[in-house]
Order: structure tokens, then sequence, then C-alpha cells
């Protein structure tokens, strides 16, 4: 079991170290770059938009700086396994943009996790 673990845990942080720069990267375009980017990503993923725009269809001011705009695209990537349905469009680019980063962060969250697991089950 705990062979593979090791082996499970390996690969997520090849993955990781692999996506990392990358995932920066993707995360500063959509945060600095074209407000659109996010408000595409949002009409795809959000519960609630109304909590996000004004009744004239804006985004609001709050939701526009950088820093809210690469939250909310982490918390989309962190929760995408589980809020996919919710997808409108049938675009492959997207979809793989999605899982790709999901499965980037989620890599993060589950390295460490399954260290200490297996540290523990030795």
């Amino acid at each position: 079991m705990s062979d593979l673990l090791s082996v499970i845990s390996g690969v997520f942080a090849i993955y990781a170290i692999i996506w990392g720069i990358p995932g920066v990267i993707m995360s500063a375009v959509v945060g600095l770059g074209n407000i659109q980017r996010i408000v595409f990503i949002d009409k795809q993923l959000a519960k609630n938009l109304d909590k996000l725009y004004d009744e004239k269809g804006y985004l609001r001011w709050q939701c526009q700086t950088s820093y809210s705009i690469v939250s909310r695209l982490t918390r989309y990537w962190i929760a995408y396994p589980f809020i996919r349905y919710r997808v409108k469009t049938e675009s492959k680019k997207f979809r793989l943009f999605m899982w790709i980063n999901s499965v980037g962060i989620w890599s993060w969250l589950l390295v460490p996790t399954l260290t200490v697991l297996e540290k523990a089950l030795q």
C-alpha cells in the first residue's frame, strides 16, 4: 500500500511541478488580461451570477480586481470536477483548459496529503 501511495504521490508531484509555471502564467493572463475571459468563465461555471454582476449585466467593481479574478479562477479550478455539469459551451478547448488546471491545482493539494498518509502508514 505504501509503495502504491508513493507512486501516486510521485506522479502528482511531477505533474504539479510541470504545471506550476504554466498555471501561474494562465492565472496572470486571466487576472491581468481582458476582463472578457473571466466573464466567459463566470457565465459557464458560476452558481449565482447576481452576486458577481449588477442588474445591467456589468461585472461589479469589487469583482474586477486582479486579486478577485484570480481567487475566483482558482476556486473554479478546485471545484471544477464537482461543478463541470454547469458548463454550457460545447468547447473542447475550454473543458481541456479547465481539466488541466483542475488536476494541476489538485496536485498541489494531494501531494502533501498523500505524503503525510504514506508516512502515517509506515
